[in-house]
């Protein structure tokens, strides 16, 4: 027998950030034979109930077992019930949860691969793994070991094996076409006949039979799975010969009605949407002439290169995809690209510096089997392989989904200093803030500014990868589109805001208020939301909608451009939201390495749990004074006494905070040291939840956030939230309570 670690030690054999987890480790065998113990190194402060598991690379787990008489600390040993049989050359993953949040680590441990005899651990660039208590750990931190291993026997007694039936699929309730065969063979490698079989369901609530059976002259035998009533579930049964093996089957239950989302999260995933060569200095830059296109339309898409030359457009759609987060859709092949003009200042006094006068690179002809998500145009400058990114939204105007996400394009609007000019100072030439921005230019977040790296590709990427590994019914839009259809929204049960939606236009407003009206549910999950109030004009070469106002002051003669809490406006946040922006902490937002966000790290205070037997509460065993980890920041909400809050306002979080910047135009005796959670129901029926945070929803999904904060709590709520709200999830997590 043989483990892959031998004389390894952890370089901080104590460690804890505070979070429960499931650390693991992927490896592989070089020849067939069969794991008969898990084995694990414990912290010295690590206390409380250890299970051991072993998953296949697809998720389902092939056996568990859990420890008995640990000492006080170094490495446990816990055998299997019965040994489980590996295949050689595949990968599979080991893993152990740490109880009370301690741990033992040692950074780069597993950057390259550790062999000991035929056992090896996977050198991929993200083993050393970790993820949620009780689920497949597929995160990865630096090639982290955390010293789960295993104990291994190269075949050389009899052996069962799997010869057909793995892995098929079918609707809930029925049986499966193909029985679920396996072979046992002796140590001479001739079928074995008469060995008794015992099959059993270990997940997913189906039914089997036989339970049992006896191998025929071929050795073989067999069972039929009749799949259970949970849709989009892994089914799975053991086969196990006495003191020979165990061998597991694997089968997906689909969700009866299946809806769009599910079935294009099915589809192959790849992570190569991501920018891994930024361009910085212009090298290549484009954006597109609408922010949003409806499936069958077409989207014109403006690219300039620092150099004429050869560069290409893959056209990605943003969502969970197995984890890897995006899908390529099309690409445009090799495009002859050029120089095009510099911006043109085409408003001095506003600032306004426009690209209307572009040529248009490649058009994207949106098919209309488009699924509606958010999109991603990757850029990419052949010569020196630079790249940039497009944003833009697909939308099904025809199909009234339960969720409705819209993405805040005005937000990147306002931060975008293309030119030299955003809404802000601090980000525009000579410290001279723009008073009007165009869209039509290149997006800064995706060339020059790795801090302003966010928005589509941090917080709503975030909640988008969470909603679609659940199936949430969800189609999306921008906030742009409440310019041309003030009925967007009608006929769906939920408007979903995440993450930094602070520019809403009157006609924004004025639908989503109307929504509430006709008991269409809110959930904001963002803060500084519907701050500043903005407006629209036509580009200078008349196309409606891409020059965007926002004077933040009272000199704007068309309409109030400040704040919707203003004298002039009248109309603060919380009337809408429940609560309102107090303050931000700029240091809690902060990047280190590169601008694709895989090294991103992050600050926050922690989301403190207030009224804890509220529904939204349920099946998550939080009290009064619970904390889910650093949720809140860098910019929050709270209760605001200006008379304009709602009525029945139900306070779900009281979370303490430190700002750095408060707004000054508070009532006096506002307390600016804590940000709240709420609910509330308006006349309607209609239920409004707000996080007062713009981070809440790294609880839900942490992918690329350091450090992770994942929490099935968090999970729970949000799960809690949209089943108040009438939208439930086709495949919810392990672990969750759909109400």
């Amino acid at each position: 027998m043989v483990s892959i670690f031998t004389t390894q030690q952890p370089s901080n054999s104590n460690a804890t950030d505070g979070v429960e987890y499931e650390l693991g480790m992927k490896f592989r065998s070089a020849q067939n034979g069969q794991i008969v113990a898990i084995r694990f190194w414990k912290a010295p402060s690590e206390s409380g109930t250890h299970v051991g598991k072993i998953w296949s690379a697809s998720n389902t787990l092939l056996a568990s077992t859990t420890f008995a008489n640990e000492t006080a600390s170094g490495w446990q040993q816990q055998a299997l019930s019965s040994p489980l049989t590996i295949s050689a050359n595949t990968t599979y993953v080991v893993s152990v949860n740490t109880a009370n949040t301690y741990f033992v680590i040692s950074s780069q441990g597993l950057a390259s691969s550790v062999v000991n005899g035929d056992v090896s651990s996977v050198a991929d660039g993200s083993n050393g793994v970790y993820g949620n208590v009780n689920a497949l750990p597929t995160n990865s931190y630096m090639s982290s070991n955390y010293f789960r291993d295993i104990v291994f026997t190269a075949q050389v007694t009899a052996s069962i094996t799997k010869v057909s039936g793995d892995n098929q699929q079918g609707a809930v309730g029925t049986a499966l076409p193909n029985p679920l065969v396996v072979q046992v063979k002796n140590s001479a490698g001739n079928p074995q006949v008469g060995v008794t079989v015992n099959f059993t369901v270990t997940n997913g609530g189906g039914t089997i039979s036989p339970t049992s059976a006896v191998t025929d002259a071929n050795g073989k035998a067999s069972t039929v799975l009749t799949l259970g009533t949970t849709p989009a579930t892994n089914n799975t049964v053991s086969a196990t010969a006495a003191n020979i093996g165990t061998v597991i089957f694997s089968a997906l239950a689909e969700p009866k009605n299946p809806n769009p989302i599910y079935l294009e999260n099915k589809k192959p995933g790849t992570t190569n949407w991501k920018i891994t060569n930024q361009s910085t200095s212009n090298e290549i830059v484009g954006y597109a002439t609408a922010t949003s296109v409806n499936k069958g339309g077409s989207l014109p898409i403006k690219v300039s290169l620092a150099q004429p030359g050869q560069f290409t457009i893959d056209i990605y759609r943003l969502g969970y995809y197995q984890g890897n987060g995006g899908r390529l859709i099309v690409s445009s092949g090799s495009l002859s690209g050029i120089t095009q003009p510099a911006l043109t200042l085409t408003d001095s006094a506003t600032k306004l510096y426009e690209a209307t006068n572009w040529s248009t690179s490649y058009t994207v002809a949106v098919g209309n089997n488009w699924t509606s998500g958010l999109y991603v145009a990757k850029l990419t400058q052949q010569a020196t392989g630079k790249q940039s990114q497009v944003w833009f939204v697909v939308r099904d105007d025809s199909r009234n989904s339960d969720i409705v996400f819209q993405s805040s394009f005005t937000t990147y609007f306002a931060y975008n200093n293309t030119g030299g000019y955003s809404t802000y100072a601090y980000q525009s030439v000579g410290g001279q803030r723009g008073y009007k921005v165009s869209s039509d230019r290149p997006l800064s977040m995706t060339t020059s500014e790795w801090h302003h790296y966010n928005q589509m590709t941090l917080w709503e990427r975030n909640m988008v990868r969470w909603l679609e590994s659940q199936s949430y019914d969800v189609s999306y839009i921008t906030n742009i589109d409440f310019q041309t259809n003030s009925q967007i929204l009608q006929g769906r049960k939920v408007f979903l805001s995440v993450g930094h939606d602070e520019y809403w236009s009157l006609e924004q407003r004025n639908a989503v208020e109307q929504a509430r009206s006709s008991k269409i549910n809110l959930a904001f999950f963002s803060s500084n939301t519907a701050y500043w109030r903005v407006r629209f004009e036509n580009s200078n070469g008349g196309q409606a909608n891409r020059v965007m106002a926002c004077y933040k002051n009272t000199a704007d003669t068309v309409a109030p451009t400040n704040k919707w809490r203003s004298t002039q406006n009248n109309r603060p946040e919380n009337a809408l939201l429940g609560i309102m922006y107090t303050g931000d902490r700029d240091d809690l937002y902060y990047t280190w390495g590169d601008p694709n966000g895989s090294t991103n790290s992050y600050s926050g205070y922690d989301f403190v749990v207030a009224n804890s037997s509220d529904p939204y509460y349920a099946n998550t065993n939080l009290t009064n004074g619970s904390k889910l980890t650093q949720l809140v920041a860098f910019e929050w909400d709270a209760v605001v006494n200006n008379g304009a809050a709602p009525s029945g306002l139900v306070i779900l979080g009281q979370s303490t905070v430190s700002p750095t910047n408060v707004d000054e135009d508070l009532p006096t005796g506002t307390n600016t040291q804590v940000s709240h959670a709420v609910r509330y129901t308006a006349a309607s029926g209609a239920k409004v939840f707000s996080t007062g945070s713009n981070q809440w929803m790294w609880g839900l999904d942490s992918d690329r956030i350091t450090p992770a904060r994942e929490d099935n709590r968090a999970k729970q709520i949000a799960v809690n939230v949209f089943a108040d709200m009438g939208a439930k999830p086709q495949t919810p997590g392990a672990g969750i309570i759909v109400p």
